[in-house]
């Protein structure tokens, strides 16, 4: 009899178990679920406009590094050898709302044949940019021209003006008119305001974090942690279909999943932005010294920079991603 009991006990047990176990599978698959939908969903919080317009930079160098920041966020850093004939990033979602618009362009003197760095800009150093806009679903060739910047030249050459010297940047404006308003960094706590040695823990901590769930390709804490981000992508780009939103999320999903190994955090420096607004945690080892974000990911084939700018919204403590 007793040990009729104790079967008894056990095989409750384990049927209490398996419920258990079958209750937390599902509960975990009900809340993947409710993750997927909510990413899904993301196109319901996009307006339909009469004209959403796309802002563009449009970019040349040769014989120099660069860094362009819109309304000091960055956007594109480049360093090593080499020259582009023309380039185009979309900017809407450094425009938070219309406006004057900021733009800076930082050169850099640049890598030479032999791999290392010229102390200074030579001679044939140079740089043209320009912003354009156009309709989110027109032509890349039907664009309106709203600014442009091009290096100078020493009278009567085609020498580099600032040959020689070691450092260069430009600030210049444009007006932007665009249909949304983002609330972006705009209301974002000024991190320059706060002690640099704590700011600097908690931006590890952050960074690590992420890093930790990229390393458990844990799709459910990715999508959580970049939902508002998501968010104003989608405001500021007109994604505003389901098959916009599932696209996207398809991307994400699948960029978390994909076999590669996420490299540790080491060398690095904190970098504000935004006014002071907007935190980095950025490389500074020769090999990823042009990288935006000390996250970054190998596969076999290639190396990828994870882009994760953060900060603290008004009345919170917590750093946030927001780009």
């Amino acid at each position: 009899m007793g040990k009729l009991i104790i079967a008894s006990l056990f095989l409750l047990s384990n049927l209490s178990g398996c419920q258990q176990k079958h209750s937390v599978a599902s509960t975990m698959g009900n809340q993947d679920k409710d993750i997927d939908q909510k990413m899904l969903d993301i196109y319901k919080q996009v307006k339909i406009y009469d004209y959403s317009p796309l802002y563009e930079v449009e970019f040349s160098h040769d014989a120099c590094g660069y860094e362009i920041l819109i309304n000091d966020i960055p956007l594109h850093r480049y360093l090593f050898l080499g020259s582009t004939n023309l380039q185009r990033l979309p900017i809407n979602d450094h425009i938070l709302r219309s406006g004057r618009q900021e733009i800076t362009i930082r050169l850099f003197p640049p890598q030479l044949s032999n791999k290392s760095w010229s102390p200074t800009f030579v001679e044939a150093s140079k740089f043209n940019i320009k912003v354009l806009h156009r309709k989110a679903d027109g032509s890349l060739d039907d664009y309106k021209q709203v600014f442009e910047f091009s290096t100078s030249n020493k009278r009567g050459t085609e020498n580099f003006l600032a040959s020689g010297q070691k450092v260069f940047e430009f600030k210049g404006n444009f007006v932007a008119d665009v249909p949304y308003q983002l609330e972006g960094w705009h209301n974002s706590q000024d991190l320059s305001r706060e002690n640099k040695d704590e700011l600097l823990k908690e931006a590890v901590a952050a960074y690590k974090s992420f890093r930790n769930i990229l390393i458990k390709k844990d799709v459910r804490a990715y999508a959580s942690l970049m939902y508002d981000k998501e968010v104003e992508l989608a405001k500021a780009y007109y994604w505003n279909t389901p098959a916009d939103s599932k696209q996207r999320w398809d991307e994400m999903s699948g960029t978390v999943r994909e076999k590669r190994e996420i490299l540790p955090i080491k060398s690095f420096k904190m970098v504000l932005y935004g006014d002071g607004k907007v935190l980095a945690l950025q490389p500074t080892s020769l090999l990823y010294k042009d990288y935006l974000s000390a996250i970054h990911a190998q596969t076999e084939s290639e190396d990828i920079q994870v882009s994760f700018l953060l900060h603290k919204k008004v009345g919170s403590n917590k750093l946030t991603a927001i780009r």
